[in-house]
C-alpha cells in the first residue's frame, strides 16, 4: 500500500470516528463502516471531456446510509433496460475513480464480462458491493488485510455488454492479487467455468492485452 493510500485510510478512519460520535451526540446512533465510501455516477458523452461526466453522488460512512442511498439509485439492470450507457463507481472516499488517482495509479482490476441480458446483474453487484462494506475480503488468518488493497468497484452498463470491475491499489504482488480475486469469485458465487481476469490500469487503456492473471 503507497504512503497516499495510507493517508486517505487514515483520513477516512478519522472521519467515521467524527461522524460517529456526532451521530451518539444527537441521541440517533448509526452502524459505521470500517471505511466511508463515495457513490458515483458516469454517463459517457463525447461532446465533453470524460471528468466533466463524472457526478459524485453522496459519501457514506454507515450502514444505514449506505442502504438509503442504494435503495434509491436505479438497478444496473433498469438502466441496462433502457439501454442507457453509464457506470456507478463505489469508491473509498478520497480516491477518485480514476485509473491517474495516486492510490490506484500502481494497481489494476479484476474484470467480470457479463453478457447484456445478464439476469444476475444486479446480484452481482449488490454482492460485490456487501463484501466492500463488510470487509468480506479479509480473513483472521491474512498477515495483511486484503481489504486494505481494494479502492473500488464499478458496473459498466453497455449495449455490447456489461463489465464489473474490482479495483486494486496493488498489481505486482501476484499472491495479494490473486487471492482476492478468488475470495471476490466465491463471494458472488461464480459457477467454475466462468473466469474473471486481472489487468494492471497503464495496459489496460491502451489495446487489447492479455490479462496479467485469470481465475
Amino acid at each position: 500500500m503507497t504512503d497516499t493510500t495510507a493517508s486517505t485510510t487514515s483520513n477516512q478512519e478519522e472521519k467515521v470516528n467524527n461522524e460517529r460520535e456526532l451521530s451518539i451526540d444527537n441521541g440517533n446512533p448509526k452502524s459505521p463502516l470500517e471505511f466511508s465510501w463515495t457513490f458515483w455516477y458516469l454517463k459517457p458523452d463525447k461532446r465533453i471531456v470524460w471528468e466533466k461526466s463524472l457526478i459524485k453522488l453522496i459519501d457514506v460512512a454507515f450502514v444505514e446510509d449506505f442502504w438509503a442511498t442504494y435503495n434509491h439509485l436505479a438497478l444496473p439492470s433498469r438502466l441496462a433496460t433502457a439501454k442507457i450507457n453509464s457506470d456507478y463507481y463505489f469508491f473509498r472516499t478520497g480516491i477518485r475513480p480514476m485509473w491517474e488517482d495516486p492510490a490506484n495509479a500502481n494497481g489494476g482490476r479484476w474484470l467480470l464480462t457479463l453478457g447484456n441480458f445478464d439476469v444476475k446483474l444486479d446480484d452481482l453487484w449488490q454482492e460485490t458491493l456487501l463484501g466492500m462494506i463488510g470487509d468480506c475480503f479479509s480473513n483472521d488468518a491474512d498477515q495483511r488485510p486484503l481489504s486494505r488493497f481494494i479502492t473500488g468497484c464499478v458496473v459498466s452498463i453497455r449495449v455490447r455488454g456489461h463489465k464489473i470491475g474490482l479495483w486494486l491499489s496493488e498489481a505486482q504482488d501476484g499472491t495479494i492479487v490473486r487471492e482476492i480475486g478468488r475470495r471476490w469469485k466465491t463471494m458472488m458465487n461464480l459457477p467454475s467455468n466462468m473466469r474473471i481476469q486481472f489487468e494492471t490500469h497503464n495496459e489496460s487503456g491502451s489495446g487489447p492485452q492479455k490479462p496479467m492473471y485469470e481465475e
